[in-house]
């Protein structure tokens, strides 16, 4: 049921049940994945990947606005910078969107190194060699604009992140933000995403454990006091 409903979830995103304060209509919402950036003056493990496909010329008619082309047709471009995600507010303002869901994974340290226990994980069973350095800049860059109150924000959780201690708490600190998305009256709207046998496995050693671990995050989040009870 829980997989059921975040393929649901996933697929009718940009339809929340929600009512802004300009007119009664559903709320759109649009997801980050952002690979776009330069760590240590090198492209990140994901923004690598963009790099290079849309280098081939054909492909640079998508790239972002923020990319440059230079005269021997390489291309550059880092979407950490604090000026870029300030214009990218203002265009996502305009284009009449009402929040970004930042697609949100394990951060690694050199050679895979975490001291996350759903990170090693993930890096171990779930999708070897996958190891990006800093996955959530544009989340981290969003909200220190000086824009943030121009769109609202979640979190889509991936694989069995949701499933750790330590990452539930980050997780809650965020859905205190006063820019947090919610619906149904207050409710806090979150999204998970590729959870499957798995992943369920690793997390509580199955769809019932997982489930228990889901529903004590659920309390965890309730005894703050800041939010109506919700569903995942």
């Amino acid at each position: 049921m829980l997989l059921l409903s975040s393929v649901l979830y996933i697929n009718l995103f940009i339809w929340s049940c929600a009512t802004t304060n300009e007119v009664n209509r559903p709320t759109v919402g649009v997801i980050r994945w952002d690979a776009w950036n330069l760590y240590n003056g090198q492209y990140d493990f994901m923004s690598n990947f963009s790099h290079r496909y849309l280098s081939v010329e054909r492909f640079h008619y998508r790239l972002p606005f923020f990319a440059t082309v230079h005269p021997d047709g390489n291309v550059t471009y880092n979407g950490d910078e604090q000026d870029i995600m300030d214009q990218e507010i203002l265009y996502a303002k305009q284009a009449g969107f009402d929040y970004w869901a930042f697609d949100t994974y394990c951060a690694f340290g050199p050679n895979c190194s975490t001291n996350i226990t759903s990170c090693t994980q993930y890096a171990q069973n779930i999708s070897i060699h996958f190891c990006p350095l800093n996955p959530t800049y544009g989340l981290k860059r969003y909200l220190s604009s000086q824009y943030v109150s121009l769109i609202n924000f979640t979190l889509l959780l991936l694989h069995n992140t949701l499933c750790d201690d330590i990452l539930q708490e980050s997780y809650i600190e965020l859905m205190t933000h006063p820019q947090f998305q919610t619906v149904l009256g207050g409710r806090p709207l979150l999204y998970l995403f590729e959870f499957g046998d798995l992943e369920a496995r690793l997390c509580g050693g199955g769809w019932q454990g997982s489930r228990q671990i889901f529903d004590r995050f659920r309390q965890k989040v309730i005894a703050r006091g800041e939010f109506y009870p919700f569903n995942l």
